[in-house]
């Protein structure tokens, strides 16, 4: 049976929050990835889910705010 990838549904909810549209369109994007692999059974326990999960939102938000207008 797959583990349920709900609390990373929640966590991109909070992490969404105050984000711009381009933010929020990666954090949907990272959380896709994240989820799968965590149903694969990638990471040892939520905890480490979480964690790539707020690194990665991380990166790419500066990523997209770095980027020139």
């Amino acid at each position: 049976m797959a583990m349920t990838s709900k609390f990373l549904t929640q966590l991109a909810g909070q992490l969404r929050t105050g984000k711009n549209p381009a933010c929020r369109r990666a954090i949907q994007q990272v959380l896709g990835l994240v989820c799968a692999r965590f149903e694969a059974g990638h990471y040892r326990g939520q905890v480490e889910a979480e964690s790539e999960l707020r690194e990665l939102v991380e990166k790419a938000c500066v990523r997209i705010l770095a980027k020139p207008v």
